[in-house]
């Protein structure tokens, strides 16, 4: 006898969306599967998904819980499980007798992206897509998605996963005379049929068409993944006008979901190791500096590209053989890494910054090693500019794609990596701007 529709959507649902490893995870976290249990720590807290667990004795749940506590507790962060009722592992009673603390109930809800209806927009008011760099529209936007939690994935998570500027995150907004309204946000589930609502700051059903167009026509092929088409919409809600919302938008109950919390000894990281920036103040700012002080001049013909510190050594990178040389380009950053680690201050955070691209501030002592997200960016500068700089400019690193070259700046990072530099890279191009031995080039060579 064939399932029933619900009950095929269900299973698609467990099978696809739950205890997925995704190609790309959030922005410094750390995805770790750990038998059916996939572990996601984010630096300030961490998550536990996974499929029905039902092969499982009692005993061997209590183990797997007491297991993820560890972890947990090891990087000092509080964690949410969240558990469903269709399930048939009894989880909630194990997960109460081993500290958690039961939190939010939301139903979970789908609906065929096919059987959406159109858009139903009332006189005076329009739904638009969000972006661009208005700091007053984005603040009234982050205060209503705030004020409104808990969502299926906070809005400001989803930023700081590093998602909300590629093209499988779709952010909306509600607008009457030019003022917002409401927001919306939702995202593409990478590898399956669904397209899951994170989030709405209130019962705005005027965003569901627009999603289901924007499911139906894909997500296109940038980031390297062919994807299937998107099915299904599947949204949370808890007993209230945004689930009755969804139901009259054509959603239909799949089943339950539950929270559990549980929080170790000690206080929590206040900022994820790892932060994208692309538009944002403090990035532009960053690069500003950079120009004026250094007199950056890009150009794929006049050498340096830069006006080289008096404290600085160049190298060459043709021992690299072209970035070719795998394993010498392995070695050249685990230097430049050791150098950064053991120059940069208590506390203080660096930048990696691509020319004409995003970049990332991280902490250089929570990033590198097991159990760590891995250092944002390379030093070798494989095909772009790449650089790595404190925030006030005083030591860093500079990787010229066309004069294939390194330029290492500030006294004491040259105290930790010229000597292993050196062995790896051969002849020193330049010292503090000047040529050195029968090494030329050509360009703006005045140190200040």
């Amino acid at each position: 006898m064939p399932c029933s529709p619900s009950h095929e959507v269900l299973a698609a649902f467990d099978a696809q969306v739950r205890g997925r490893v995704p190609r790309f995870g959030p922005t410094g976290a750390v995805v770790e599967q750990d038998g059916p249990l996939v572990r996601t720590h984010f630096g300030t807290h961490g998550t536990v998904d996974h499929r029905d667990l039902g092969g499982l004795t009692g005993t061997g749940v209590d183990a797997l819980i007491s297991e993820q506590q560890a972890a947990f507790a090891l990087r000092g962060e509080p964690v949410e499980w969240k558990t469903f009722a269709h399930d048939t592992a009894p989880l909630g009673d194990r997960l109460r007798a081993a500290g958690f603390t039961p939190g939010w109930e939301r139903s979970v809800l789908v609906a065929p992206v096919r059987d959406i209806p159109g858009p139903a927009v009332l006189p005076g008011r329009s739904v638009r897509p969000l972006g661009g760099t208005d700091d007053r529209v984005s603040q009234r936007v982050h205060d209503l998605a705030a004020r409104t939690a808990p969502h299926r994935i906070p809005l400001a998570e989803l930023e700081a996963d590093g998602r909300t500027r590629h093209r499988e995150v779709s952010e909306l907004a509600l607008e009457a005379d030019a003022r917002i309204l409401g927001v919306g946000w939702a995202e593409f589930v990478e590898g399956t049929e669904f397209v899951a609502i994170g989030g709405m700051s209130g019962p705005h059903a005027e965003f569901i068409p627009v999603w289901a167009r924007w499911a139906r026509g894909g997500p296109g092929r940038h980031r390297g993944w062919n994807p299937p088409d998107f099915r299904f919409l599947v949204a949370e809600a808890a007993d209230g006008p945004l689930k009755a919302a969804l139901i009259r938008s054509g959603f239909q109950e799949l089943t339950t979901a539950r929270s559990y919390h549980w929080k170790p000894a000690g206080a929590p990281a206040s900022s994820r190791p790892v932060k994208r920036l692309f538009d944002e103040p403090e990035h532009e700012a960053l690069w500003d500096r950079f120009y004026n002080q250094f007199a950056f001049k890009p150009s794929v013909e006049v050498y340096p590209g830069i006006r080289e510190p008096s404290a600085s050594v160049t190298w060459h990178l043709a021992a690299l053989g072209d970035g070719l040389d795998r394993d010498a380009v392995q070695h050249l950053q685990r230097v430049i890494e050791s150098g950064l680690l053991a120059c940069a201050r208590p506390d203080e955070p660096l930048h990696w910054l691509d020319w004409s691209h995003g970049g990332y501030r991280f902490d250089p002592r929570r990033v590198g090693g097991p159990g760590r997200p891995p250092w944002p960016g390379s030093a070798y500068p494989d095909g772009d500019y790449y650089l790595y700089l404190t925030a006030d400019l005083r030591l860093g690193t500079f990787g010229h794609p066309w004069e294939e070259s390194l330029c290492v700046f500030g006294e004491e990072l040259l105290q930790a990596v010229e000597e292993p530099l050196t062995a790896l890279l051969g002849t020193v191009m330049r010292r503090g701007g000047r040529n050195v031995g029968n090494v030329w080039t050509f360009g703006p060579s005045d140190a200040p």
